[in-house]
């Protein structure tokens, strides 16, 4: 039905028969995303009413980058606080990207992150109910691998260890060509749960193949990349690298926040340090028994050397031989007491 080529202008037919504008046609174009705009098609023989509505078209398209632009907005945000595991925030910013009046394609990242507030609230049925819900729809290879991951994750919390592991490793699948954060995730839950069922050197290979992945990762992802540490941490304390255990752990320990598990690791690292204990060597000498003088002066005499032995002797010799030439002097003092002496005669 022409709705806009029949209508008159001031009693006179307008010129737009040439270009029938229809009802559906203009509703069409709405739902597809692509919204006419007045500059592109209006022109001067149209009536004020299709003028009128071409303006409201100019408006909502730009009505409409705006929602848009929010909704962007509020995609980084949600995921700045999924990487900070700020829950409050998330689920603020996910239950508003739900009431955009968005594509139902573009929800789907919202639905995952509101099944992610699920899985941390504990409520892990409920979780995996939303995960079952979204992996029915078509969802592009990364997201599909996240939500995979998810509902591993649940799995693996309610206890249910092997169902756990074959959504890890279906989420590394989609993830290995397009997300290297959610496929070091993945790969880390297989070989913790190879861990768990005791296979720690498999799982510490594992680990050490992950970490040029991490690497790659660390600057924008800390939180996968500390996670990565932490459990790589473990499998050597595991197999009895405690030290070399510590100083990897040392590395992250200021991330022990979006980590807790390093809080936990740690001390149990610290726990499994061998004792050290000082050791005290004891020599026992044979005391030997007192010698004579006379045996002590020989034993004296064996340690001189010749010349010591040559120059004593002279000494001796010169000692010896000095004594013989001197002779004895005797020297008589007589004090003399003037009283007892004889009076001489006066002289005349």
């Amino acid at each position: 039905m022409a709705v806009f080529g029949e209508t008159q202008k001031n009693g006179r037919r307008s010129n737009t028969a040439a270009q029938p504008t229809t009802f559906s046609d203009l509703f069409m174009t709405l739902s597809s995303g692509e919204i006419w705009t007045s500059g592109s098609n209006a022109s001067l023989g149209q009536t004020r009413c299709q003028q009128a509505i071409y303006a409201l078209l100019a408006r909502a398209r730009y009505a409409r980058e705006e929602i848009e632009s929010l909704y962007e907005s509020l995609a980084g945000i949600a995921a700045q606080a999924h990487a900070l595991s700020d829950l409050e925030a998330l689920e603020l910013a996910s239950q508003i990207m739900l009431g955009l009046p968005v594509s139902p394609h573009a929800k789907h990242l919202a639905r995952y992150y509101q099944a992610v507030c699920l899985k941390r609230k504990g409520e892990f049925e409920a979780a995996q109910q939303r995960a079952d819900l979204l992996l029915e729809e078509e969802l592009d290879p990364r997201l599909r691998s996240l939500v995979l991951q998810t509902k591993a994750a649940t799995y693996f919390q309610v206890g249910a260890i092997d169902q756990s592991l074959r959504f890890s490793i279906e989420a590394a699948q989609f993830a290995r060509d397009c997300d290297a954060t959610s496929l070091v995730e993945s790969l880390r839950a297989v070989a913790v749960i190879k861990s768990i069922h005791g296979d720690h050197h498999q799982a510490l290979a594992d680990l050490e193949g992950l970490l040029p992945i991490g690497c790659q990762i660390s600057r924008y992802e800390a939180k996968a990349y500390s996670a990565l540490l932490n459990s790589y941490a473990v499998e050597l304390g595991e197999t009895g690298q405690v030290e070399q255990a510590l100083k990897v752990v040392s590395r992250v320990a200021s991330f022990a926040s979006l980590v807790p598990e390093i809080s936990d690791t740690i001390p149990d690292l610290q726990s499994k340090l061998p004792t050290r204990k000082h050791s005290v060597v004891v020599i026992h000498r044979r005391e030997e028994p007192l010698a004579a003088p006379q045996a002590n002066k020989n034993q004296e005499a064996k340690r001189l050397t010749p010349l010591a032995c040559a120059i004593r002797k002279t000494q001796r010799r010169f000692r010896s031989d000095r004594a013989l030439s001197s002779p004895s002097v005797t020297t008589s003092i007589t004090v003399r007491n003037p009283a007892r002496e004889p009076t001489k005669p006066r002289a005349p």
